[in-house]
């Protein structure tokens, strides 16, 4: 098993198994009896000696606690005390994710849905997987929306603070290691173009060693996130106090994590400015590399013809946000990649970029790299960037009107051929 399997194997279990060696005090008359709290405590009565010992109380809490179950607690200890008596296919049945579309379901554009929740927030929080270039575009979508209604700071783990990408206006290589994705860079662009103020926030060299760090993080994980939280109200509402932030992180940065093990940026930002946070998760639910790997409920919507080439947020006929999760607000279902040439079509960039066809001769029986950039920003990021195999021509997705150089070199960096184009008007 990864490390990083184990610790996430190690966080699951931690909860409830302090709860059951704690010896489960009882509940007071205070606590709601479907808190996760008070769950976990039922089911660890007697646990030592009959696990079972709560089931007959946990089925009795049917009607009650689970449609309140956010985060699947109710469910998920029920299916384990249903396992323990030999119960299989009742036990399969709690945790079948059909159940989370027991409702009338439909699905809603994640940036027209984000962007109406936006307003009643002063911080809003989208992440990514960093290997996944469609996990930005709903960050570049919102981008234009949320500076309408004043949010004028983004914050960026991917940008090294030393970097004046404010000041030059674009990205370029060592702006930041994932900003050299050919999407996260146009993102730069474009928030830069719209006149937001570029905040790096990851931690910097010796950070993470400071003695200002409270003594209670402890784990490395909760260090980096409390600098990374301690960075942006330094470097933004210390600065404007009446500022809105838009922040693009990787994965559970964005989550108001209450494991000590590893408590999230989020919830030291939450902590220290005291203001409710936006957080939409796009880490679990989108695509994969093949169906089978995919999460069963992005299978199950997918059956239900609620996924196309556009992220979606599902909700359910109250207009709820479904499925829920406790330490996000929304749970985005990502787009669909649909390829034309073998390159995926949301390169498109929702219309910022044409897609043109490119003659690569030089390539016609090696590998190559091709890159474009602007003419007159040799430095830049590029716009676009493909690798082609034996193959005498490309497509590349550029945007109309500019005056475009075109790079096409062997692996090892060797220029083959440079060309200029100028992509006209759509």
């Amino acid at each position: 098993m990864s490390e990083a399997k184990a610790l996430l194997k190690k966080l699951w279990a931690v909860p409830l198994l302090m709860a059951m060696a704690t010896g489960a005090p009882a509940q007071t008359e205070a606590d709601s009896q479907c808190e996760n709290s008070a769950l976990r405590r039922l089911a660890g009565e007697n646990w030592s000696t009959s696990v079972w010992f709560s089931l007959g109380r946990y089925r009795a809490l049917e009607d009650s606690c689970r449609p309140e179950s956010n985060s699947g607690w109710y469910e998920g200890i029920r299916a384990e005390l249903e396992s323990f008596v030999g119960n299989h296919a009742t036990a399969l049945s709690y945790m079948d994710p059909d159940r989370d579309f027991a409702s009338p379901v439909t699905s809603i554009p994640a940036a027209e849905y984000v962007i109406e929740r936006a307003r009643d927030h002063r911080i809003v929080m989208v992440n990514e997987r960093h290997h996944v270039s469609t996990d930005r575009l709903l960050t570049m979508e919102l981008l234009a929306p949320l500076a309408e209604q004043g949010f004028r700071y983004f914050a960026i783990e991917a940008v090294w603070s030393g970097d004046p990408v404010n000041a030059r206006g674009y990205p370029i290589p060592q702006t930041g290691y994932y900003v050299n994705d050919v999407v996260f860079a146009e993102v730069v662009r474009l928030a830069i173009e719209l006149g937001y103020q570029i905040i790096a926030y990851e931690s910097e060299q010796g950070q993470e060693t400071s003695t200002n760090i409270p003594a209670s993080v402890t784990s490395s994980f909760g260090r980096r996130d409390w600098v990374q939280a301690k960075n942006i109200v330094n470097r933004v509402f210390d600065i404007d106090a009446d500022a809105k932030l838009f922040v693009h992180a990787g994965y559970s940065h964005i989550r108001d994590s209450s494991t000590e093990e590893w408590p999230t940026m989020a919830r030291f930002l939450r902590e220290s400015t005291g203001f409710d946070l936006l957080a939409v998760d796009q880490t679990v639910y989108s695509e994969r590399s093949r169906p089978k790997f995919e999460h069963p409920l992005r299978k199950r919507a997918r059956e239900l013809g609620l996924l196309g080439e556009e992220a979606v947020v599902l909700v359910d006929s109250e207009g709820q946000p479904s499925p829920p999760d406790d330490s996000v607000d929304l749970a985005v279902f990502g787009i669909s990649t649909r390829y034309v040439d073998g390159r995926p079509t949301w390169m498109s960039m929702g219309g910022r970029r044409q897609a043109i066809n490119f003659a690569t001769p030089e390539c016609a029986a090696r590998v190559c790299i091709v890159e474009a950039i602007r003419a007159g920003f040799a430095d830049e990021v590029p716009l676009d960037r493909v690798e082609i195999t034996s193959a005498e021509s490309t497509t590349l997705y550029l945007p109309a009107g500019k005056d475009i150089v075109v790079d096409v070199m062997g692996l090892d960096r060797s220029t083959l051929a440079t060309r200029n184009l100028t992509v006209p008007e759509p």
